[in-house]
């Protein structure tokens, strides 16, 4: 008969024997330990071998000539063989008085083994002299040791060796403290790996998958950038703004010369013929030219005459009334100017002729003295010409960015793109147009650019759709996706906004996690299954497990995820 010979090392402890032996594949067992091995000098040991042995149905035997072996072996009720080709029996007082087996000990297998069960001293002697004839103890043994039987065991083995073998010694514990200490530290994590893996690991996440059909949504808009001013319902949508500013600066070359001299001045005698009472008036101000030369007032003069009284008028002396008649009164005034610009050019001689007057009713103008004090010099000032130039060359190198703008919105928002708008300020000049360049500055031209666009929180526009679509959408149903929206058409009219809010929804039965989760918990993988795609619109459920040995859905509520996919 075949058998399983299992050999015992000096490490192995006594679950390490159990469980091979209970693993062993053959109904025969031989155990083979080494000498003096300490597990096996205890009697709650081999008592644990022998119930082992007749619970999983199998027949074991000791391959040893260790008497102290042989006699727990004997206490047991195992077989005991002296090698693998002996033929096993259970020891009894005068096989351990023995000291040479006989020949005809020896055979070819272990297959028959003696099944005689453990007894007292007094039954021991009478089963050596009848071993086949054994009584049918064996059948009668309760399934497990408990303390009491083994206590008892105990106290029998300890009489019988004081009797027998008073020479035996108690084994050291020293050597297996070791072995006790890493066998509880291995058992309380064992514990706790346990505890962990059935309480605390579990944990299932179910994917439901909805079949939902796609419905496109078109509405005009209104925009505010006032929060007070929204009103979902009435269609009027909260916009923020966002801007982007750049400030570039470049330094150009001033070509512009102007005359810083004196000005030239000096005072014109100005007459005028009245016909009729009149007033003429000549404001500070006054334009008078000579050659093309331009000369301001810088006093104010009047010329009145009444119609009546002849004796007020200039020619009255000269021609009396008649010449007042005919040619009308004659009226003169003295008035201070200036040159326009500096320059010696301005300089110009008494001359009684050659004035013009920007006023029209002034006959003449002569001056009597000089127009002098004019004087030349002249510096270079920053023109406007020169400040165009650079502003052409800094808005070409503008560094606006309008998906740098974009990116300054959260991930929360629609970004209306046809908002975008760049705008450039009044360039900055320095020196300013029409001033001086001192020697070795070059001027400087700043310019600001300044970006902007705007956008929508997307729950602003989830909850506008879900407003304008919740009479044309069943009671048993609801909006799983609110697609991509976008605007387009926006437009800007005194401060007024709209635009056009598209988009295509998803919309499918309405299943709320809380009514997947309370379906679920507490039930196995597959009859959560079962139960979740029983429901109308649900396509497929797929519940992912935490680790390979979780089988159901735990109990705990925050132990379960719940994710909704769309299925168009």
């Amino acid at each position: 008969m075949n058998k399983d010979v299992i050999y015992i090392e000096p490490e192995d402890d006594i679950t390490d024997i159990i469980n091979r032996l209970s693993s062993a594949k053959e109904k025969v067992v031989a155990l083979v330990p080494p000498k003096n091995l300490g597990i096996l000098r205890s009697a709650v040991n081999t008592k644990l071998i022998a119930k082992t042995a007749k619970k999983e149905e199998k027949a074991v035997v000791f391959v040893t000539t260790d008497k102290s072996l042989m006699k727990l072996a004997m206490s047991a009720g195992i077989p005991v063989a002296k090698t693998l080709q002996s033929r096993p029996v259970i020891p009894t007082a005068a096989d351990l008085a023995e000291k040479k087996a006989s020949s005809s000990d020896v055979i070819d297998d272990l297959g028959d083994v003696d099944e005689k069960e453990p007894s007292d001293t007094a039954n021991d002697k009478k089963s050596a002299k009848k071993p086949e004839n054994s009584p049918k103890s064996a059948k009668k043994e309760p399934e497990t040791l408990n303390s009491a039987d083994i206590d008892e065991d105990l106290e029998k083995d300890a009489k019988k060796g004081d009797k027998k073998d008073k020479k035996s010694k108690i084994p050291s514990m020293d050597k297996y403290r070791k072995r006790i200490i890493i066998g509880g530290a291995a058992g309380v994590i064992l514990i706790v790996f346990l505890v962990w893996a059935l309480v605390f690991a579990p944990a299932a996440k179910i994917v439901v998958a909805m079949h939902t059909t796609a419905n496109n949504f078109s509405e005009n808009v209104n925009l505010t950038t006032d929060k007070n001013k929204e009103k979902i319902e009435d269609s009027t949508l909260y916009m923020e703004k966002q801007e982007e500013k750049v400030t570039n600066s470049i330094e150009f070359e001033a070509t512009g010369k102007k005359n810083v001299g004196e000005k030239a001045s000096g005072t014109l005698a100005v007459t005028a013929y009245l016909d009729d009472a009149k007033t003429i008036s000549l404001p500070v101000g006054t334009t008078f030219t000579y050659n093309g030369l331009a000369y301001l007032s810088t006093s104010d003069a009047v010329l009145t005459w009444d119609g009546k009284s002849n004796e007020v008028c200039e020619n009255y002396a000269e021609g009396g009334a008649k010449a007042v008649r005919e040619d009308g009164c004659k009226k003169s005034a003295s008035v201070r100017i200036t040159a326009s610009e500096s320059g010696e050019k301005y300089n110009i001689s008494a001359t009684a002729s050659g004035w013009h007057s920007s006023v029209s009713d002034i006959y003449s103008a002569a001056n009597s003295g000089a127009i002098a004090g004019g004087t030349d010099k002249t510096i270079t000032i920053v023109q406007q010409s020169d400040i165009d130039a650079a502003k052409d060359k800094l808005q070409s190198d503008s560094k606006l960015d309008k998906d740098a703008l974009k990116n300054k919105f959260s991930k929360d928002y629609i970004t209306i793109d046809a908002s975008y708008k760049e705008e450039t300020a009044d360039p900055k000049s320095t020196p300013a147009a029409g001033e001086e360049v001192g020697d070795g500055v070059k001027p400087k031209l700043e310019l600001t650019s300044t970006a902007s666009m705007y956008g929508v929180d997307k729950s602003t526009i989830e909850k506008y759709i879900k407003a304008k679509t919740k009479d044309s959408i069943a009671s048993d149903q609801k909006i799983y996706s609110y697609g991509d929206p976008y605007f387009e058409k926006f437009t800007e009219n005194n401060g007024e906004f709209s635009a056009k809010l598209k988009t295509t929804t998803q919309v499918g039965p309405e299943v709320t996690e809380q009514e997947i989760i309370e379906k679920a918990k507490g039930k196995k993988i597959g009859e959560v299954q079962s139960l979740l795609k029983s429901i109308s619109g649900v396509s497929s459920v797929n519940v992912e497990r935490s680790f390979f040995w979780v089988s159901s859905v735990p109990d705990d509520v925050n132990k379960i995820s719940v994710e909704l996919k769309v299925e168009e």
